[in-house]
């Protein structure tokens, strides 16, 4: 609880979860976890879950501070649950200490998930933070990372009201994109990874 703020959060105690070393392996690969850091995890003795609700840029500062709070308790690392992301104390602590709107974004959301049965790039867990999530289809997996994170820093630094049909220019000069929304979702039906705000798809015209 930050009685300073009234925010509180459902907090459980688990005991040690042999998935853990693994879970945090994979879901690390984005921020290049260490070893040391993964030994480490394979050494703990409790799990502690933090429960609240996101939805906004304001709820996940919230909710991300009070993951902070259990990392300066002793806490080893987090992983984002609604992203699967994990991240080293120094660094969830490092993105609050310089803290952004685009903290938030590094924290709460992976624009690299690939499905190679239908060739698409997509992001995960912009719902943490109020907004629709993206997806491409039949593009280089390397371009397509690179255009879901312009595409969605544009919706956070400049809060664009977007219109289906509508079409996005990454750059100058650059390829231009047809923006619409995607029913399908890669996770439609998933309680932890749907977005119930929506999804974009980008497609090349």
């Amino acid at each position: 609880m930050n009685a300073k703020i009234n925010r509180h959060y459902s907090i459980d105690f688990c005991k040690r979860d042999e998935r853990m070393e693994e879970a945090f392996k994979y879901a690390g690969m984005v921020n290049k976890v260490t070893d040391t850091f993964i030994n480490e995890i394979g050494t703990h003795k409790y799990v502690v879950y933090i429960t609240g609700t996101t939805g906004s840029f304001e709820e996940a500062e919230h909710i991300a501070r009070a993951g902070l709070a259990v990392l300066k308790a002793g806490g080893l690392g987090i992983k984002v649950e609604t992203a699967g992301k994990a991240f080293e104390k120094n660094q969830w602590g490092d993105y609050l200490e310089n803290f952004g709107s685009a903290s938030l974004y590094e924290m709460f959301v992976v624009e690299s998930i690939y499905n190679k049965a239908n060739n698409s790039t997509y992001s995960c867990g912009m719902q943490n933070i109020g907004l629709k999530d993206t997806i491409i289809f039949d593009e280089e997996f390397q371009e397509s990372v690179k255009l879901i994170r312009i595409f969605s820093f544009y919706q956070i630094e400049d809060n664009p009201t977007i219109q289906n049909n509508q079409t996005f220019n990454p750059l100058i000069n650059s390829s231009i994109f047809r923006i619409s929304d995607e029913s399908n979702q890669p996770y439609k039906g998933d309680k932890m990874f749907e977005n119930p705000f929506g999804m974009w798809r980008l497609s090349r015209l």
